[in-house]
């Protein structure tokens, strides 16, 4: 008896449905969707809330990385900029929309200090070549070591074997940046006199074939005294945190370089034709 009457109340519910719809359908057409529009503005408020809720996570994301790629774009034309102010030869004919910036997703870290390697889902089939600059919006990220058809491995400045030369902003001394074995970026080679102060900007010096001249790399956060050390030690704060990056950016430099061009800000990344001896010839 008792199993009759719980089974009795989800009967009738179904029942009282299936004679209301039979009732809305014998309704007029204008009659039944006047009296049907309250119902379908509830039931169908969940859906639609949760379609603008989507739409507008979407247009987020896609705002998001479009800024993302200007501030990357910003930071390439400061950079060239900032070289062409102090060229004698005046402004580079390159002009910056020249050089692409492929975006590019991280996939894998290494997982000891999530900071020396990245892996990236961008690869040759895609434009990247090993020895591509890799920067984020907000600074250095490192360079490409390895290329597949659609990965490639960066490693990145905070990487033991990572060597970037840079210049103080500021003062213009030149030095080497390298990860110290606490993971903390530090400069080598720094004179002893030089003149780094605590707050400093560090670009890229523009030496070697990697990166080009003048991208952000870092911030100068101690300048110890150690009277008994050969050069002054300097250690430097990256800008781009490279434990937290999701996306970063390729530079696609031009495969030759018109040196002939005048294209003073690029030609520093052209294969060189010549080496600096290690010691003096004859000596």
């Amino acid at each position: 008896m008792a199993k009759r009457l719980v089974t009795a109340g989800p009967d009738r519910i179904a029942w009282l449905v299936i004679l209301l719809g039979l009732v809305l359908l014998l309704l007029p057409h204008r009659l039944r969707l006047a009296v049907t529009q309250p119902f379908q503005t509830v039931l169908l408020a969940p859906l639609r809330l949760s379609g603008a809720v989507s739409q507008s996570l979407h247009d987020s994301r896609t705002e998001n990385e479009r800024l993302s790629l200007l501030a990357a774009r910003l930071s390439v034309d400061n950079a060239r900029l900032e070289s062409a102010s102090r060229s004698v030869s005046g402004p580079s004919p390159l002009a910056p929309s020249t050089l692409a910036l492929i975006r590019a997703p991280v996939i894998s870290r290494d997982l000891t200090t999530f900071e020396r390697w990245l892996v990236i889902s961008r690869g040759t089939r895609h434009g990247v070549r090993p020895g591509a600059p890799v920067i984020t919006p907000d600074g250095v990220c490192g360079k490409v070591i390895a290329c597949g058809l659609h990965q490639s491995l960066v490693q990145t400045l905070l990487a033991p074997e990572s060597r970037i030369a840079v210049l103080d902003l500021r003062s213009r001394v030149p030095a080497l940046a390298r990860a110290d074995r606490a993971g903390r970026l530090v400069l080598d080679y720094a004179p002893k006199e030089s003149d780094f102060k605590v707050g400093d900007t560090v670009v890229t010096a523009g030496l070697g074939t990697v990166f080009p001249k003048g991208l952000r790399l870092g911030e100068v956060v101690g300048v110890p005294d150690r009277p008994e050390a050969l050069f002054k030690p300097v250690t430097i704060r990256p800008f781009a945190d490279v434990s937290r990056i999701e996306q970063v950016f390729v530079i696609n430099l031009p495969e030759t370089t018109a040196l002939d061009a005048g294209s003073g800000w690029l030609e520093n990344t052209a294969r060189p034709e010549v080496s600096i001896p290690d010691q003096p010839v004859g000596q």
